[in-house]
């Protein structure tokens, strides 16, 4: 516990941010298999859709997303409702339990095309539908709406809506970002475009395809012969005037010998930004563009000014697509953990993410069956892990914070600096966030931060935390869904119990670790007896936890 100088006024971080989406879901069937079509094929079916994609990304990276949506009755419906079991930050908003269909596209890997069917989806009948003043709310519930040009092109209901959503986004004063997302299907760019135009004023963010902007430069009667950065760079900053949006930006992919080179660019008013190429390869090629959005929206909500952060968050987006790609589906799994590891990857030129800076050896690339899981992809192997580092750590230093969070930052690198493996931020001190992101910013990876005193309430903030830098969390309770949340996130969790029968009670759920509250009303003699009973020693891990003192301490360490 550690003693603070008063509170000072919180800072800004992502769970203050609240990012809105727009767009109908699908449900993707894709061959495994490269086979003659009128034979059997084994097929990936996965739910999808550009703004959910987005959503998605969002939620695990540590933000608060809300899609709304028009989603049918029925099982396929019901699949693209289980997404909010993705991450607590994730809400699904709208019209949910519609008469109709839910919209499928195949992917035709003999035509290198996508088959759409969905013309008679409820999305396309029933968008209008929704009321846009109660799904944006007003300024303080929502910080930035989201949206692409696949809707407008859906059918008249989805784009009186669509048009609906932005003229109340534009009241309310809220960035707004548009990934125009043109697919010939549903439409010529010329028909995306007309639309599209009276709204380019309002945006914060147009983003584009070099396709696109091809496409844009023909429309507009620019010339764009040449297909080198320099050129794009200038039809854009034209465009960016033109159309008086304050920021456009553009993705860039080569792929050689099935290494995908991506790089990005954006102009805003008379700054021209280029992010260094990163280097993977692709497993998948849906989902990159969503969660290159998600990245850059996350890069955005600080307000970067100068050329250097723009770039900073142009390599953000880069990098959360690049790691999006390197794993099947539509969803991005990347949280900010993720990043950091990749991040740290890079630098070290091992590859062992699948990234790198310059583009890799025939030999490097062997390497990647070896790229280890995200931990939302293996949240048991991820908790096992944490669960055998917090028993070599012995010591848990807990910091319940009322004055500088600055404060206690330094005093989390003094207890590492003497030998300190795991420490817990208890999310009643009123800037943990920031304590808990700057110690991870400022501590090694063999040091683990967590945080404290969750209650029912209060079970959402875990996905939080994961997302800056948490691999644990305790409680004084035993939190309704608090072990199965911590589970899904690849979190260690970490409920309290006093009795045998309690503690055994969390082991059937789950729990690989839990706290013995309040310690000081028991003894480490009784512990060991309870524990000396087969098969409790043999699965119950158990933290003592009050009253535990330097003179006390080493009865309960034995």
């Amino acid at each position: 516990m550690v003693a603070m100088e008063p509170v000072r006024k919180k800072a800004k971080t992502s769970i203050d941010f609240c990012v809105v989406t727009f767009g109908e879901a699908m449900i993707r069937f894709q061959p495994l298999e490269h086979t003659k079509p009128q034979l059997p094929q084994k097929f990936l079916r996965s739910v999808g859709g550009d703004e959910l994609n987005v959503a998605v990304a969002l939620s695990l990276l540590g933000v608060k997303s809300k899609w709304v949506s028009v989603v049918p009755k029925g099982p396929l419906g019901q699949a693209v409702m289980s997404c909010s079991e993705i991450s607590p930050l994730l809400h699904i908003s709208g019209l949910t339990n519609v008469e109709g269909d839910l919209g499928i596209f195949t992917v035709l890997p003999e035509s290198k095309s996508v088959h759409y069917q969905r013309s008679f989806s409820a999305f396309a009948r029933c968008a209008d539908q929704l009321r846009w003043p109660v799904e944006l709310g007003d300024a303080s519930t929502a910080s930035w709406f989201h949206v692409s040009g696949i809707t407008p092109l859906l059918g008249d209901p989805a784009k009186k809506s669509w048009l609906a959503a932005l003229q109340q986004a534009r009241h309310l004063g809220l960035p707004t970002s548009l990934d125009l997302n043109w697919r010939k299907q549903l439409g010529t760019l010329s028909d995306l475009w007309s639309i599209v135009m009276p709204v380019l004023d309002t945006l914060e963010l147009l983003i584009l395809s070099v396709d696109q902007l091809q496409g844009l430069a023909e429309l507009l009667g620019t010339d764009l012969s040449a297909a080198d950065d320099d050129a794009f760079f200038a039809v854009m900053s034209r465009l960016q005037q033109k159309v008086k949006c304050r920021r456009v930006a553009m993705c860039r992919k080569t792929r050689d010998e099935g290494i995908q080179c991506r790089w990005s660019l954006m102009v805003e008013a008379d700054i021209q930004c280029k992010s260094a190429p990163i280097y993977h390869v692709p497993k998948d090629e849906c989902g990159g563009g969503s969660a290159w959005a998600a990245g850059i929206i996350i890069a955005l909500q600080d307000e970067p000014q100068q050329s250097q952060q723009l770039i900073k968050a142009l390599r953000h987006a880069d990098l959360v697509a690049a790691l999006c790609q390197n794993t099947e589906g539509d969803f991005s799994h990347v949280t900010v953990a993720d990043l950091r590891a990749a991040e740290a990857s890079i630098a070290a030129g091992t590859g062992e993410w699948g990234v790198w800076e310059t583009k890799p050896h025939h030999s490097q690339l062997s390497q990647l069956s070896h790229v280890p899981k995200s931990p939302k992809s293996l949240p048991s192997t991820s908790i096992e892990v944490t669960l055998e580092k917090m028993k070599k750590a012995s010591l848990l230093a807990i910091f319940r914070v009322k004055g500088s969070a600055q404060v206690a930052i330094d005093r989390g690198v003094e207890l590492a600096q003497m030998g300190v493996k795991a420490m817990e931020v208890t999310i009643d001190s009123p800037d943990w966030k920031e304590i808990l992101s700057g110690l991870r910013e400022r501590l090694d990876s063999d040091v683990l931060l967590g945080i404290g005193t969750v209650m029912d309430d209060t079970v959402s903030e875990v996905a939080v935390a994961q997302s800056l830098g948490a691999s644990f969390a305790l409680s004084p309770i035993d939190p309704i869904g608090f072990i199965d949340v911590c589970k899904s996130l690849g979190v260690l969790a970490v409920p309290s119990a006093f009795t045998s029968n309690e503690c055994w009670s969390m082991h059937r759920r789950g729990a690989r670790l839990i706290k013995l509250f309040h310690a000081g009303l028991t003894s480490p003699m009784i512990l060991k007896h309870m524990l000396d009973i087969k098969p409790l020693g043999d699965h119950l891990n158990i933290l003592p936890s009050g009253s535990v003192s330097p003179k006390n301490a080493s009865g309960w360490l034995k």
